[in-house]
């Protein structure tokens, strides 16, 4: 077990995974608790849609993806406030553009693209230091955001109508969450693909969910699940020899089913 320890690439994806697997939960809980699930979804093929994008225009794909995911968040902010169409029915209209736009743009690029792949599955391993700074420092930048907006993010999580009355700028709070959300799904997005990063922000939340009673006991279970999947799961795919984004994701999701069993009453 310690052995393993010796090697950098690991070294590197076990300090990358501890740090999304703390992170992203506690954004999680508010995902959960607001029933944002879909939109972390849409931001991932939006996120897809613009590593395309990146390729067929030849700009760098990061900044790229991330301008494109936080436009897309914009528009259906916008959209939202000026219509009344539900929530879920306007979030899935921009998911269904993004993944129309996305097949499109693989239509007009020419030949294989590897980095298409990458942002598909992931691969913590392949992370070099300079990616492992970069998640350091968005963790951080997302924690501390987080941590900034907890008061205000919980009145209007919890009793929308009462915070507004409060004084509390409803639509401000709507908007900077869900561009953080955004911005930290796409920067997630190289190390455990799309597939797998919405169920790595969920799962944790949701099996905390099922085990505490108070919002502050189900951020603490939250990121103590996330942090603990991502380290047994990357053990577990070494173990195994199987797909470390995946060996994470399906620790996480056995920890949900376990609180699903054991979960509290009352």
């Amino acid at each position: 077990m310690m052995e393993i320890l010796q090697y950098p690439f690991f070294q590197r994806a076990l300090i990358a995974s501890v740090l999304l697997g703390f992170s992203l939960p506690l954004i999680g809980v508010f995902v959960v608790t607001r029933r944002l699930s879909f939109f972390s979804e849409a931001v991932a093929h939006s996120a897809f849609t613009g590593l395309a994008l990146s390729a067929l225009l030849m700009t760098p794909a990061m900044p790229t993806v991330i301008a494109f995911a936080v436009l897309v968040t914009l528009a259906i902010v916008l959209t939202l406030h000026r219509t009344e169409i539900p929530a879920d029915t306007v979030i899935g209209v921009y998911l269904a553009l993004c993944a129309g736009a996305g097949i499109l743009l693989l239509g007009i690029l020419q030949g294989y693209q590897p980095g298409l792949f990458q942002f598909l599955f992931g691969d913590i391993l392949a992370l070099a230091w300079e990616d492992v700074w970069l998640v350091a420092v968005m963790c951080a930048g997302g924690v501390l955001a987080i941590l900034a907006m907890w008061n205000a993010l919980l009145r209007v999580s919890v009793h929308r109508e009462m915070a507004m009355a409060m004084g509390t700028s409803a639509a401000r709070v709507d908007t900077l969450f869900l561009v953080l959300l955004a911005v930290m799904v796409t920067l997630s997005l190289k190390l455990i693909g799309i597939v797998l990063v919405t169920a790595m922000l969920l799962l944790p939340a949701a099996a905390a969910r099922n085990l505490t009673r108070s919002f502050r006991g189900m951020a603490v279970a939250a990121c103590v699940i996330g942090g603990s999947s991502s380290v047994l799961g990357l053990y577990a795919s070494y173990w195994f020899g199987t797909a470390s984004g995946a060996a994470i994701v399906l620790t996480a999701a056995g920890v949900f089913i376990l609180s699903v069993l054991f979960r509290r009453e009352g």
